[in-house]
């Protein structure tokens, strides 16, 4: 017992000293942290981050003619790049797409630029983010953003000339028309909009980049879901004009299009709704069954089919637009309502055909007619209308 006390004793200074000895250190750190924080004091001595460095004097009489425009400061740049995309959901109905974007924006602050020379070469200084003045960027038809940063401890970098950046990971929900005229087979374009809206065009100018790295296509299949692939990301800046020109300003685009991946409509709706309409078709003709099984199996159909149209109209939106898959459906159930209207017609038929027997002949004729080999004429012709309608599917989804 006595002896691990004693080791522990004697090995308390040992610790210390390996903290406390600065020659186990190299000393130009210790000159860094000096200079580092001589550096701190002389930017923010005097600075105040309440106050924007865009220059705002006189901005309402910029001109482009050369010979003045050259006495005029240039335009505040604000910078976003784009590091990483992420599509999360894709919301149908609501017509929303939900993202996750890590960005990295981009600032000049003239009073914060420092020689290098004079603080020990140093190129980069981290501060936490209230010490110095940051935009605050506003996003156009956006539901919703998370901010998946801490609150309290958010870290900006500053480098000698001034350029400060910041990184930004953020979850956005965003508003996208949705064009559903193809569903499962469409392709979609949707659009996150930023914007600085307290400035003014001609104060600030906004710039946006997308980091390469993001746009390898080995890339794009990390980037969508098990339902969506994204085919492109594009960056491009659009100006928001107003027809009295007041309160013009400019927006970075981040342009996403994406492609559904249909497989998942095919194999649950499409093809089971071939297989049970066929089914449909023979039994709907079977002449050993009674009028009322026939009806029940046609009937039967109809509700499948209705019910199927009910849940493909849960999954897209609103709109007056048919979808391609609700054309499918539709065909379906026509087909099914034709093979009820045919088979109650020559039942009554039949009846008739028996009540009349003046011409014995005609009517054996007749009779025989409407019998099995007419029967069989519908069910094939159904079937290769049914087959087409299939077809149909099968070739579209081929060809985009």
């Amino acid at each position: 017992m006595l002896l691990p006390i004693l080791l522990i004793y004697f090995s308390i200074p040992q610790i210390f000293c390996f903290f406390e000895d600065k020659s186990l250190y190299n000393e130009t750190y210790y000159d860094y942290l000096k200079a580092q924080k001589r550096l701190f004091n002389d930017l923010f001595t005097d600075y105040d981050a309440g106050i924007s460095p865009v220059f705002t004097r006189n901005v309402y009489s910029r001109t482009d003619d050369p010979l003045v425009r050259g006495t005029q400061p240039f335009l505040w740049n604000y910078t976003l790049f784009l590091y990483y995309f992420k599509l999360v959901e894709v919301d149908e109905p609501s017509e929303k797409v939900g993202v996750v974007l890590e960005i990295m924006e981009y600032w000049y602050d003239a009073r914060l630029a420092w020689n290098v020379s004079n603080y020990n070469n140093i190129s980069m200084i981290y501060v936490r983010q209230e010490k110095v003045w940051s935009p605050t960027f506003s996003t156009f038809a956006v539901n919703d953003i998370q901010d998946f940063r801490d609150q309290d401890f958010r870290l900006v970098g500053i480098m000698p000339e001034g350029l400060v950046y910041s990184y930004i990971p953020a979850r956005i929900s965003a508003n996208c028309r949705l064009d559903v005229s193809h569903f499962p087979f469409d392709t979609q374009t949707c659009q996150i909009q930023i914007s600085l809206p307290i400035f003014d065009n001609r104060e600030v100018k906004i710039l946006n980049e997308i980091y390469s790295g993001v746009l390898e296509p080995s890339k794009f299949e990390q980037m969508g879901n098990s339902e969506w692939r994204i085919l492109n990301l594009s960056a491009s800046l659009e100006a928001l004009r107003f027809t009295d020109a007041f309160g013009n300003i400019q927006l970075s685009i981040f342009e996403i299009k994406m492609k559904r991946n249909p497989l998942y409509y095919i194999y649950m709706i499409v093809f089971p709704s071939f297989i049970i309409n066929s089914l449909s078709i023979i039994g709907v003709f079977i002449m050993e069954s009674d009028k009322m099984s026939r009806l029940n199996v046609g009937l039967t159909n109809i509700m499948t089919m209705t019910f199927i149209l009910g849940v493909m109209a849960d999954k897209i939106p609103k709109s007056g637009e048919v979808p391609l898959l609700g054309i499918y459906i539709i065909v379906n159930l026509l087909i099914m309502i034709f093979a009820i209207m045919v088979t109650i017609m020559l039942n009554r038929l039949r009846k008739w055909i028996v009540r009349d027997k003046k011409d014995r002949s005609k009517s054996s004729k007749l009779e025989d007619f409407v019998g099995r080999p007419f029967e069989m004429i519908l069910i094939t012709v159904l079937h290769l209308v049914n087959l087409a309608n299939f077809g149909m599917i099968l070739v579209y989804w081929y060809i985009t």
